[in-house]
């Protein structure tokens, strides 16, 4: 069997735009340097991972941020200091267990994932570059902090390429070229509001004159990113890999996509955490299910009782707002996302408003008067769409709004035509069993808007959806949507 030997070559060979380098993991959205992390930042679409490597007593390379577990499990302890066996389990009892290194390698070489090392401590690192080495993993950068450790790196012949991180105030290429560096990695995401403005075209024109590709800070400012993806950049880490390459249902000629109550795959369901995740992975509508409380007031929550989703128990309408509010909604998915309230959809429709986001409103139990006003009294027309189980509900807010914006079912009569006259729905929901060419011809004849709905994650159910070209598609996993439509778009055979 042939050795691996992994190469240097592919970042300049590189053309396709930034890659996605995933800060720590997703670390907006898990534990840092956890394997949910990693997992959750292949979901959003990450290309590379970041990983902190740092080595435990007993000599075992973990994937660790800080010297110390004061922030981490609460000790005042050193990490150097304890067994890898102890790292492990003090870790998981504080519900963020730290992996070996080994453990992050067999991951990216199962999802195809690279690694941004980030060497903390020498011989962690060469341990790690062993294991990435053993893994035949082929995209890696070794990042090193000092001048010192990357022409330690160099000069030992590690055979990725190494990277120079260098702070504000610095000149990047004066230390790269005493040091060897292979790539510089300016850290200025505090340098200033719009440090995206420091990378001018003389800075290029001197990168590009000394062969030197450009890694950048971890960004999450929309403004910033939005900069940074048009310049010749090797790769952008960030705490929030879905803001790097958002998905645009405009340019790409692809379907508006709902999320089903928010990135529920992500954070927790009809929260906050879940909306903000979808709208900044660029999606276009965060479905919310709404419920009245005993005492009138109106909250964000799918089931009829409490127990799935939250630390309470029984029905929701049984219970006043007060008594909701001192729940957990969001301990049951992750313990990362403990101690999130259930939103009121005051809140909720104030956040979307805030962003100049789109939703679609689902009426549970509540009063329909009540909710539309409240969501109308802060979103367009254009911004919302209702529906409800209860025809009556559509009826009165028809009534009231003429101008809402409505979604029925064709499943829940008897012809198509009964539910295009039930109450003039302008968006009709077809699902992956009764949606046909025939009936999608016909609703668009009549002058209404299509919806699919699918919430499974078989990429083969849906591709054949997108085939219909419907103008929203309402699914579980709208990640896994984007990477279909990138993957269509550079086969050339996109569905839209």
């Amino acid at each position: 069997m042939t050795s691996f030997l992994p190469g240097k070559t592919w970042v300049r060979d590189r053309c396709d735009g930034p890659l996605v380098i995933a800060h720590r993991g997703a670390s907006a959205h898990a534990f840092d340097n956890t394997m949910r992390a990693f997992r959750v930042a292949h979901e959003l679409g990450a290309d590379m991972w970041e990983v902190d490597v740092r080595l435990t007593k007993d000599g075992v390379p973990v994937a660790f941020h800080d010297e110390d577990l004061r922030k981490t499990c609460g000790v005042d302890r050193l990490l150097c200091d304890v067994s890898a066996e102890e790292l492990f389990e003090m870790t998981a009892l504080a519900g963020r267990q730290a992996p070996a290194f080994s453990q992050v390698a067999r991951l990216a070489a199962e999802l195809g994932a690279g690694i941004y090392l980030d060497a903390k401590e020498g011989h962690a690192a060469s341990l790690a570059i062993e294991n990435l080495v053993e893994n035949r993993i082929e995209r890696v950068i070794v990042g090193a902090n000092t001048p010192e450790y990357c022409a330690e790196l160099i000069a030992g012949g590690c055979p990725y390429p190494v990277s120079i991180l260098v702070g504000p105030g610095r000149d990047p290429f004066a230390i790269a070229s005493a040091c060897g560096a292979e790539l510089v990695h300016p850290c200025w995401e505090h340098a200033s509001d719009r440090p995206d403005r420091l990378l001018d075209d003389t800075f290029f024109r001197k990168a590009n004159s000394l062969g030197l590709p450009v890694v950048t800070w971890h960004e999450e400012r929309a403004d910033v990113l939005a900069e940074l993806v048009q310049m010749p950049i090797l790769g952008i880490c960030s705490d929030k890999p879905e803001m790097v390459r958002p998905y645009s249902s405009g340019p790409l000629h692809v379907p508006e996509i709902v999320c089903h109550r928010g990135a529920c795959r992500i954070a927790p369901e009809n929260t906050g955490a879940s909306a903000r995740t979808a709208w900044d992975g660029g999606f276009d509508y965060v479905e919310i299910d709404v419920r009245e409380t005993a005492d009138g007031q109106l909250v964000l929550h799918h089931d009829e009782t409490l127990e799935r989703t939250t630390t309470g128990t029984g029905p929701l309408a049984g219970r006043n707002l007060r008594e909701l509010q001192k729940l957990d909604a969001g301990n049951w998915f992750d313990a990362f996302f403990k101690g999130i309230r259930l939103p009121t959809l005051s809140e909720f429709v104030l956040l979307a408003a805030k962003g100049n986001r789109k939703l679609y409103v689902e009426i549970k139990q509540a009063d329909a008067m009540k909710t539309a006003g409240e969501v109308l009294g802060k979103l367009s027309h254009e911004q919302v769409f209702f529906w409800s189980f209860d025809q009556s509900r559509m009826m009165q807010i028809r009534k009231a709004y003429p101008n809402a914006r409505l979604m029925v079912r064709p499943e829940d009569y008897e012809t198509l035509e009964d539910c295009l006259s039930a109450y003039d729905a302008d968006i009709v929901e077809f699902n992956a069993r009764n949606a046909n060419p025939g009936d999608v011809a016909a609703v668009r004849a009549a002058g209404r808007k299509v919806m699919l709905a699918y919430m499974g994650d078989d990429l083969n159910v849906l591709s054949e959806l997108a085939q219909l070209q419907p103008d929203l598609l309402n699914v579980n996993e709208p990640f896994l949507v984007r990477k279909m439509f990138i993957q269509s778009e550079k086969d050339g055979t996109s569905d839209g």
